[in-house]
């Protein structure tokens, strides 16, 4: 992998990461920075678990792959985002969910690069 591909990928991973940490620290900021407010009761520790799982795994993969160079612990956060995206859509389509156009692009963007990532290992 080439240093700029590198060094994106250690960015990106460091980013989602982060979000996860959020998730412990402050989940009213980390809810609200995804435009959401928090639940209550068995939702909000749903919510909680669920989220913070989510970028723990996307950032945690991405930073290992990114460190060791094995293109195989991208596969993971790869399936992560696009099935986020396409779960985003279903909401959409079938559950009356806003469209959200910006954070499937994120995810979708994320999970092509690292699928570029793998593809130039």
């Amino acid at each position: 992998m080439n240093r700029f591909l590198n060094i994106t990928t250690f960015a990106l991973g460091f980013l989602f990461f982060l979000q996860g940490v959020l998730w412990v620290l402050s989940p009213a900021d980390a809810a609200d920075s995804l435009g959401m407010t928090l639940l209550t009761d068995k939702g909000l520790s749903t919510q909680i678990g669920d989220f913070t799982s989510f970028f723990f795994v996307v950032g945690t993969f991405t930073l290992i792959g990114a460190y060791t160079k094995e293109s195989t612990w991208f596969y993971a956060p790869i399936a992560l985002l696009g099935f986020a995206a396409i779960f985003r859509t279903l909401a959409y389509l079938f559950h009356g969910a806003s469209f959200a156009l910006d954070t499937i692009l994120v995810e979708l963007l994320v999970a092509g690069f690292l699928a570029f990532v793998v593809s130039r290992s």
